[in-house]
């Protein structure tokens, strides 16, 4: 069985991790390499901390996923729930309905698989159930929800965090739904400028209002919740709008994450030194450690072509023991082990990453970080999962492997820069 790739969320030190493990068929997805992505808010301000999830040739893949707390990813159009000590047989498709859950965990996934609106507007389903009036309408959204909130209060082996969490879910897709019945509605249908739209718009809102905001006031009473996709969507629809119409709390990380989502945009610009300069200054401030490390992993990913930028230089201790700087090894390979002395998987491979100093010494010079040690070098290269190995030619970040390697894989990739 092909070893497994792991993810650790956060670098602190702790006792050691929890895990959660995923097995069964990816085939669908025709991949070897499948991406998985945390589906929390720091999952809107960068990808970076997306794993790749090896897969076999007939489709199969075994991944351990250390977890410190339940956590959102996505893989492809499927939203996961994971638990530390969930062990699920899965077959995950395309698109939600193929797939298929088996095991601990199994229950909060299938009961995922089939509440997720694929569709704009929530309960409206991209305007396919908007009815005759306002009232109608709502009243069907108000029963689809009722609906759903009994389906979830049964589910059997849910923990309390997991019906809070969806909870929030179904009172953002409600409120997405209220919202949502403007566009899809006849409203807007005889504006002839973007003025009459406007003021048709502000009145709407200003009639719902009454059941929106205690909604609003709802899913932003707890920082927890912008973990749920919809209730972050509606939240950052809201933000900007006039707090007469629309009034909930604005805490600092949804503030940070909107900030966040809106300067991160600039990172489609040419990226001149300047504006490197600024969006790293941008991201050295935000408050939310997670926020700040996506951020600046972000940027560094976006930047490491552009011209003219200064390498980042940093110290380096080698297999020999021996101390060097990034600028030491020009004309040179470097290969870096980011590693924790916490980390399992860390453990497992680093006879990888000796045998491959030994069989690769005169050629590539191999050295590792302590992720604990060095936390701001950590940050700047963006390293939200160990192990992290990272190969460098010329005082350049060339290629990014994260998670267990075997020491073939690692030596395939070495190849390529000698």
């Amino acid at each position: 069985m092909m070893m497994v790739a792991l993810l650790l969320l956060g670098l602190s030190a702790c006792a050691g991790p929890k895990f959660a493990r995923l097995h069964g068929s990816l085939k669908e997805f025709g991949s070897n390499n499948v991406k998985m992505e945390l589906a929390g808010a720091v999952g809107d301000v960068s990808d970076i901390n997306a794993i790749r999830i090896p897969v076999n040739d007939d489709g199969t893949f075994d991944l351990v996923v250390p977890l410190e707390k339940p956590t959102y990813f996505q893989v492809g159009r499927n939203t996961l729930y994971l638990t530390p000590g969930d062990d699920m047989e899965v077959n995950l498709g395309t698109s939600q309905p193929q797939s298929w859950f088996k095991g601990q965990g199994a229950d909060v996934n299938t009961y995922l698989k089939g509440r997720l609106f694929p569709k704009a507007g929530s309960f409206l389903e991209a305007g396919r159930n908007v009815k005759g009036s306002f009232e109608e309408t709502k009243k069907y959204i108000d029963d689809r929800a009722a609906q759903r909130e009994k389906e979830l209060k049964a589910l059997p082996n849910a923990s309390k965090e997991f019906v809070e969490l969806e909870m929030m879910r179904i009172k953002a897709d409600v409120a997405n739904s209220y919202m949502a019945y403007l566009w899809y509605s006849d409203l807007l249908e005889d504006c002839k400028t973007r003025e009459e739209g406007e003021k048709i718009a502000n009145e709407f809102n200003k009639s719902i209002r009454e059941y929106i905001n205690p909604l609003l006031k709802e899913i932003s009473a707890k920082d927890k919740y912008l973990d749920v996709a919809v209730v972050r969507d509606v939240l950052l629809s809201c933000y900007e709008m006039d707090a007469s119409i629309f009034d909930f709390s604005k805490s600092q990380r949804l503030k940070e994450l909107n900030d966040a989502y809106v300067t991160g945009e600039r990172m489609d610009e040419e990226m001149t030194k300047a504006l490197y300069d600024e969006l790293y200054a941008f991201g050295s401030k935000l408050k939310n450690a997670d926020f700040k490390q996506a951020f600046l992993g972000r940027l560094e990913k976006r930047a490491k072509l552009m011209e003219g930028r200064p390498a980042i230089d940093f110290v380096v201790v080698n297999m020999d023991g021996k101390k060097g700087k990034l600028s030491d090894y020009k004309g040179k390979v470097l290969f870096v082990d980011f590693w924790a002395t916490w980390c399992g998987p860390c453990k497992m491979m680093a006879p990888n990453v000796e045998e491959i100093a030994t069989e690769y010494k005169g050629k590539v010079t191999v050295g590792k970080v302590d992720v604990d040690e060095c936390q701001e070098l950590a940050t700047r290269f963006g390293i939200m999962s160990i192990p992290t190995l990272i190969v460098f030619k010329d005082g350049e970040k060339k290629e990014v492997l994260v998670g267990y390697r075997l020491k073939m894989q690692i030596a395939q990739v070495l190849d390529k820069y000698l």
